[in-house]
């Protein structure tokens, strides 16, 4: 591999390490499909439908390292197959005449299906763990910041005080529903595949049943009560998941891109001396981590359109959908794996700027508490009136005819209800957070494992 393979603005794989150099790499591929040939064999030669030193032989070599590389490519171009070039160099490698009985029994798509099923299966174990790990930063942060005031924005226009606890355990609470998708998705997903030709089990007849369980159980995956050739909603099913999880983080990488922005300087990505953020400003710091984790997100969209797109295969066996498939289940798995990583990296190091929060909660010289003026204002003048009343003055204030707190205490119809210190009083952010901190505390005690 050219060291300089990665060079350039696109990144293979988007980054990935643990799923795009493992899982899903070209080896860890070819070393599912063997897992699969290996228990088959093992669960038929239990079975007594092939010799057991065939299947203890091919157990043994069912090893991607032991195959020959030149064979394996010499077969795989000569026959033009997705799975027989492996399948011959496989039968190669094994002595006395072993290799004649792998693939015994089965057809490609269910030793397709069912290896694919088994590299989902370690993406969702690893995004779990790396789910958790997130999870549990942001939940530190939401317990640390409970009480942080800082503002609200909705139409990324200030609005209320939150606290920045609120704001990350928001945040947490989304991460946690995408926690519990990907544990009470696995029973509906990570089901083998074993029915032959056409998923009736001719070949076998009545002992496939009991190949078929026996080789699930040996994989330790579900058995489903009939072949799904051309049901691939499980597909589906498991981009849309990851695709969701992605969108999360692309999310949150958006909440600190736009808080990196100058004019609010509220949250950042970690510094570093060595870090470049222009080559030509050298003051600017851009937000290049969570910009690359917000356009993971928009990544994920069009992959989930894909597996949406293979849900239309025909009769019971559908080539045109088969061949998209490994792309977009690759692509899906190495993005959420580069997506929690990156997050991981993001608010592991997250800069919090708290002098910033409190002096943005001061710029708009008080108008963020237009509301609790209006509601003090109407116990004497009634709502409609006091609405207007301060409506009037505060699209005075935003178009700079003035101070808001002069404004209201010029006007006779305000001055008369509130006084100066009323005023200053109403407009103390602390006064203004609700239950944020409440809501902190539901979300942050529940037990994150």
């Amino acid at each position: 591999m050219s060291r300089f393979e990665n060079a350039g603005t696109s990144p293979r794989n988007f980054g990935s390490i643990d799923v795009a150099e493992g899982i899903f790499s070209g080896s860890g591929t070819l070393q599912r499909i063997m897992d699969v040939e290996a228990a088959l064999a093992k669960v038929e030669a239990d079975l007594g439908i092939i010799p057991q030193e065939a299947a203890r032989e091919i157990q043994k070599k069912a090893h991607v390292q032991l195959l020959d590389e030149e064979s394996y490519e010499k077969h795989r171009k000569a026959t033009g197959h997705s799975l027989m070039g492996l399948l011959r160099a496989f039968k190669e490698i094994c002595e006395n005449n072993a290799g004649q009985y792998i693939h015994y029994g089965t057809t490609t798509q269910d030793i397709n299906d069912t290896a694919i099923v088994l590299q989902m299966r370690d993406t969702l174990d690893l995004a779990e763990k790396k789910l958790v790990r997130l999870a549990k930063i942001i939940r530190e942060m939401a317990v640390r910041h409970r009480s942080t005031v800082m503002i609200g924005r909705t139409n990324d226009q200030q609005a209320l005080p939150i606290t920045l606890g609120y704001k990350f355990a928001m945040w947490l609470d989304e991460l946690l529903r995408d926690l519990d998708r990907i544990r009470s998705c696995r029973p509906r997903i990570l089901v083998g595949q074993f029915g032959g030709a056409v998923g009736t089990m001719d070949s076998l007849g009545e002992i496939g049943l009991s190949v078929r369980d026996g080789l699930m159980a040996e994989l330790n995956i579900g058995v489903s009560p009939i072949a799904w050739y051309t049901s691939r909603d499980r597909y589906a099913e498991y981009t849309s998941i990851l695709s969701i999880l992605c969108c999360t983080l692309g999310k949150l990488g958006n909440e600190v891109y736009i808080g990196q922005k100058t004019e609010v300087n509220e949250l950042a990505e970690g510094f570093d001396p060595e870090k470049i953020g222009s080559s030509t400003m050298p003051h600017k710091r851009n937000p290049f981590v969570p910009a690359k984790l917000a356009g993971f997100g928009r990544m994920a969209r069009s992959i989930t359109a894909d597996s949406l797109l293979v849900m239309e295969g025909t009769n019971e066996r559908d080539t045109r959908c088969l061949r998209v498939e490994p792309y977009f289940l690759e692509r899906i798995s190495t993005l959420a794996d580069a997506a929690l990583d990156t997050a991981i990296d993001l608010f592991g190091h997250l800069e919090i700027r708290t002098v910033e929060m409190e002096k943005n909660l001061h710029c708009l010289g008080g108008l963020i508490y237009s509301e609790a003026l209006m509601m003090e204002l109407s116990k004497t003048l009634g709502r409609m009136e006091a609405h207007d009343r301060i409506h009037t003055l505060a699209q005075k204030a935003m178009g700079a005819a003035g101070s808001f707190i002069e404004l209201l205490l010029n006007d006779e119809v305000v001055s008369k209800h509130l006084t100066r210190d009323t005023i200053l009083k109403i407009m103390n952010p602390k006064s203004h957070i609700g239950l944020a901190e409440h809501f902190v505390d539901v979300v942050t005690g529940r037990i994150i494992e």
